[in-house]
């Protein structure tokens, strides 16, 4: 039997000859053994004991994830009573698929997993046109779950470092705070890039020294930032 010229080549090495099962174990017993030794002989002991090698144990049920030789695919039927049954063979089958996924009473991403099998399985079949409408149902899933999420509370609280907003005339601190108040009321976390007063005022060297600095808030200078 066949065995790897690495492990022939420490055995003749350390103790001349063939490679054995004893001189395997004797050299993945040694002080001095490494880890590439070890591996190497259990390799050659195992082929010529015919002892199976360590199974992988097998990934949790609805992972998506598969040992390396089984059957199991992505997307197969894990969880019967969760199966979506889906037809393509002809474009209206699929037309009439997509519209009962998109009607089912199931969570955005089941739905898309859902699309995503019927546009796989469309394209390796060749059936473009039912592959283009279930890219196009993914789609608008998308932007109706975008529309639907709800909108983040962005802080109204706009701070600086203390030294600028006391070089900031009252016009300049009020342009800061409606920026901020404006980019709030849209959920966005930050403030126009518009709005920012550049005085040379606060150049830091990096930022450790940019992270130094006293931020405060720029309607009230006397409380910190993280202070309400």
């Amino acid at each position: 039997m066949a065995y790897r010229g690495v492990l022939k080549a420490r055995i003749s090495k350390l103790y001349g000859g063939d490679v054995t099962v004893e001189k395997a174990r004797k050299l993945k017993s040694r002080k001095e053994a490494t880890a590439r030794d070890k591996q190497l002989a259990n390799w050659f002991i195992n082929m010529q004991t015919n002892r199976p090698l360590k199974k992988r144990k097998d990934p949790v049920v609805g992972t998506g994830k598969k040992p390396k030789g089984s059957d199991r695919r992505l997307y197969t039927d894990e969880n019967p009573k969760d199966t979506v049954p889906i037809k393509f063979a002809t474009v209206a089958d699929a037309r009439k698929t997509i519209a009962k996924v998109m009607k089912i009473n199931k969570p955005y991403a089941r739905k898309v997993q859902i699309l995503t099998v019927l546009e796989q399985r469309a394209k390796v079949m060749g059936k473009m046109e039912q592959a283009r409408l279930a890219k196009s149902a993914k789609a608008t899933l998308k932007s109706k779950n975008e529309k639907s999420s709800p909108v983040k509370k962005a802080t109204r609280k706009v701070c600086l470092p203390k030294a600028k907003i006391a070089r900031m005339s009252p016009a300049e601190k009020q342009k800061v705070i409606n920026a901020k108040k404006a980019a709030a009321s849209k959920g966005k976390q930050v403030r126009s890039s518009k709005s920012f007063i550049r005085d040379g005022s606060t150049k830091s060297k990096g930022l450790r020294d940019w992270v130094k600095q006293d931020w405060r808030q720029v309607g009230n200078p006397s409380k910190k930032c993280g202070e309400k």
